[in-house]
């Protein structure tokens, strides 16, 4: 696909600048922490969310996709970090609130059920709304930061976007007790 070759060209080029030793982590990040009721979204706008990111970003044979590098855990762990802001929250419930709206209106069913032409159909008309580009845009960058991230972080399971993207990641990554938030 076009996209693909495209975020591959864009995202490796970023990434090669860095190389080193790749070490093995037996940690493996729990994303039971994740508290949703602080996020501000309920379970089916999570559901809506994770349809979205994963046509945007589906799987392919030789490709991860959104589900792949846990794009959808990604997102909810940041939404549920206390640093962030609550407008960022009240973003992406009003996004989801919105698809959810358009979809009844357009084919009086909800988003997950719509099959792959009517979501792509459904999100060309939201995407041409006000704040429905910003709402894809803003998806479609979580699904890269959960692409990259070291998987320490929760994204990125395997090292599976680093491997597609024949990344080495710089020496020395950050244990699982040294990560950013925990300093």
């Amino acid at each position: 696909m076009k996209r693909r070759r495209f975020l591959r060209w864009s995202m490796g080029s970023l990434l090669l600048g860095s190389a080193g030793l790749v070490e093995a982590r037996a940690w493996v990040p729990d994303f039971s922490a994740i508290r949703l009721d602080v996020t501000g979204l309920d379970a089916a706008q999570w559901a809506l969310i994770t349809s979205v990111q994963e046509h945007l970003f589906p799987s392919e044979p030789h490709a991860p996709g959104a589900k792949d590098v846990n794009a959808a855990q990604w997102l909810q762990w940041v939404l549920s970090d206390p640093s962030v802001e609550d407008t960022e929250r009240q973003f992406f419930r009003q996004g989801a609130e919105t698809l959810a709206r358009l979809s009844q209106k357009a084919h009086h069913k909800v988003f997950l059920s719509l099959n792959t032409g009517e979501k792509e159909d459904l999100l060309r008309k939201y995407e041409a709304e006000a704040g429905g580009h910003a709402w894809l845009r803003e998806l479609l960058s979580y699904i890269m930061e959960a692409l990259l991230t070291d998987p320490v972080y929760g994204g990125n399971p395997g090292q599976v976007g680093w491997q597609w993207l024949k990344h080495r990641p710089g020496y020395k990554r950050p244990p699982a007790d040294k990560r950013y938030f925990l300093l």
